[in-house]
């Protein structure tokens, strides 16, 4: 299922960025394992911080944990209209509470980063990532029906 709504959001993001020029969408798609013993903890802290970003990033388009069955694994898919609102969200998290409970709950296995990643956001994730991957060939048809959709999300 998460793979699926990558899948559809990852493919909406060339004809997203062609028809609407300030919607260059970016995707962090992470994987995640939960700390030995952190494991009510991070359910709690994945409640708390997905609130905290829905009140206080309204341009973030998807913010979801996706655990597995044995809680030890979680996939954590957030999308972006463009590097501004990535930024915004970057801004929040480095050196706030937000940062240490997370290191503190989850250790990072994979990292990427998806989509036209400026340098400023590229500098503002190297402490979790190098890995950026702009190109993407392909097409979406559920950006050409819901793309100025999309493009008006504040």
């Amino acid at each position: 299922m998460k793979y699926l709504s990558l899948f559809l959001l990852l493919l909406s993001t060339s004809l997203i960025g062609m028809h609407h020029e300030k919607l260059d969408v970016i995707v962090f798609a992470i994987d995640l394992e939960i700390v030995e013993g952190q494991e009510k903890n991070a359910r709690d802290f994945v409640s708390r911080i997905t609130k905290n970003v829905s009140e206080k990033e309204p341009e973030t388009l998807v913010y979801q944990y996706h655990f597995s069955k044995k809680e030890n694994k979680v996939f954590l898919l957030e999308i972006y209209p463009n590097n501004k609102a990535a930024l915004i969200h970057m801004d929040y998290f480095l050196g706030s509470k937000w940062e240490a409970e997370f290191v503190k709950n989850f250790s990072i296995s994979n990292f990427q980063v998806l989509g036209n990643a400026n340098s400023k956001l590229k500098k503002s994730l190297a402490p979790f990532t190098k890995d950026f991957r702009s190109s993407l060939i392909g097409f979406d048809r559920v950006a050409e029906q819901l793309g100025e959709e999309i493009s008006k999300i504040k």
